[in-house]
């Protein structure tokens, strides 16, 4: 796909959010909001790409699964006595695993709950379930400082938000005509395209009861460009002139990242913004006039002095899409097999379940699933393997050599685009042994540690404590 026909899908997304008849409605659908040049995301957009993600997840699920949570699911969150006396900072965070659902530490956040909480600033975190198990069951395993979001809102309030799907779909379709841009798919801004906004509005009310009750002074949210996001930055403007709303930037972003970096209409836009380190908060210094902090990343680590010599030994790192980690699967596999002497690690996202993937490990002896903490991994690991994960600043930090896996024809996503050497991209299996070679010859380029340094700072409290 050209980057011409994505920036010009950007603007007429743009074009629709930024009209003066676009509404809170308007800017609850999820395909207006662009995020970025990803292989994946852009099959929402565009039929001619070649990848696909896992088809368990049909529509005819997801309709299934909405019916079962709209009768049976306990409606919008349970609080505890504790919750109900308030807080002065309240944190929003998706569990993306059952197994994170006990820790004190936030897989985003890390332990900036804890460190608030210890220095007497009150502070709760609000978890989005993400992790395909029932909220009932998760609810019984939160600390007592976390508060779980159901999958369903009040009755009246679910039929609503149906009412106003019909509603925005037929203003779209009477106020813009669908862009003329090659290859854009046919349900773009269909009926059910829009079924996004379901869960976008449902998040919106629970979100406004919640600050009604807890009445922080500041609320922090994640920030990657979504358009829930923006709803809830809405709400708040409008609900609470005593909220404050942080919007967190927590993750890498690409050379084409849209829908982060672009303002909307100014109840839309953050009060505050904080990022992960410099690079992010001169990109955002440069489009919003708000105030841009750094607050730091749980990504960030000490770069790694240690003399002990590394085992050749591989790391590979998927995002959290199926067909991201089938292909860094299937070619780790194969390099596996003309390196018989090399050790391969292969580390899925927390997100995705690791056993839909233990069949095609266990088919070659060279090859072994991770199970244990991202650190223990990189003490280990000489080389890292990656496409679009954030955790390639993390291995890089610690010394291990990056490997970018290219694909021909697709939008290049590594994060270290404007500065990778050509050299450490690899396409066929057999580019291993170049790209090997030029490594057993030369350190980690250092422009790349210095943009790792600069892309994830360490977390900074005293930046939080100052909003209050």
């Amino acid at each position: 796909m050209k980057i011409k026909y994505y920036k010009d899908l950007c603007k007429f997304c743009d074009r629709v959010l930024l009209s003066k008849k676009s509404t809170l409605y308007t800017h609850s659908i999820t395909s207006l909001h662009v995020l970025k040049e990803h292989p994946v995301l852009l099959n929402a957009y565009f039929k001619n790409d070649p990848i696909r993600e896992n088809k368990k997840k049909s529509l005819i699920k997801k309709i299934y699964l909405y019916f079962l949570n709209f009768f049976f699911e306990k409606k919008n969150f349970r609080l505890n006595k504790t919750h109900k006396k308030g807080s002065k900072v309240l944190i929003l965070s998706n569990l993306i695993n059952k197994s994170h659902a006990s820790k004190n530490s936030d897989f985003y956040y890390g332990e900036i709950e804890r460190e608030l909480n210890k220095k007497k600033v009150k502070t709760f975190t609000v978890l989005r379930n993400f992790t395909g198990e029932k909220s009932s069951t998760i609810n019984k395993i939160i600390k007592k400082n976390k508060i779980l979001l159901f999958e369903k809102t009040d009755f009246l309030r679910e039929i609503f938000i149906i009412y106003r799907l019909f509603c925005e779909y037929y203003f779209i379709k009477k106020n813009f005509n669908k862009p003329k841009i090659k290859d854009l798919n046919a349900n773009f801004l269909s009926f059910f395209s829009l079924r996004g906004m379901v869960s976008n509005l449902r998040l919106y009310y629970q979100i406004k009861d919640l600050i009604e009750i807890i009445k922080p002074k500041l609320l922090i949210i994640p920030f990657e460009g979504h358009a829930w996001e923006r709803l809830i930055i809405k709400m708040v403007k409008d609900l609470n002139k005593d909220t404050k709303v942080a919007s967190y930037q927590f993750t890498v972003t690409t050379n084409h990242q849209h829908s982060i970096f672009r303002p909307l209409k100014a109840s839309y836009n953050p009060d505050i913004i904080l990022t992960s380190g410099k690079i992010t908060k001169k990109k955002f210094q440069e489009n919003y006039k708000c105030p841009v902090k750094i607050l730091g990343s749980n990504k960030y680590k000490k770069i790694s002095r240690s003399k002990v010599k590394k085992q050749n030994k591989f790391l590979i790192i998927p995002e959290a899409f199926y067909s991201e980690t089938d292909r860094l699967l299937n070619f780790t596999l194969d390099v596996a097999k003309i390196l018989p002497d090399h050790k391969f690690i292969f580390r899925c996202h927390p997100m995705m379940k690791s056993d839909e993937f233990t069949n095609k490990i266990n088919l070659q002896d060279n090859v072994k699933l991770s199970n244990k903490s991202i650190n223990d991994d990189l003490n280990i690991c000489k080389y890292v393997v990656f496409r679009g994960s954030a955790a390639v600043f993390e291995a890089v930090s610690q010394g291990l050599k990056p490997i970018y896996l290219d694909v021909m024809n697709e939008t290049n996503i590594n994060p270290f685009k404007k500065i990778f050497l050509n050299i450490c991209n690899v396409i066929e299996p057999e580019d291993i042994f170049k790209t090997l070679k030029y490594h057993e010859s030369n350190k980690i380029n250092k422009n790349i540690i210095d943009y790792s340094n600069n892309y994830f700072a360490e977390i900074d409290i005293k930046v939080i404590r100052s909003l209050l």
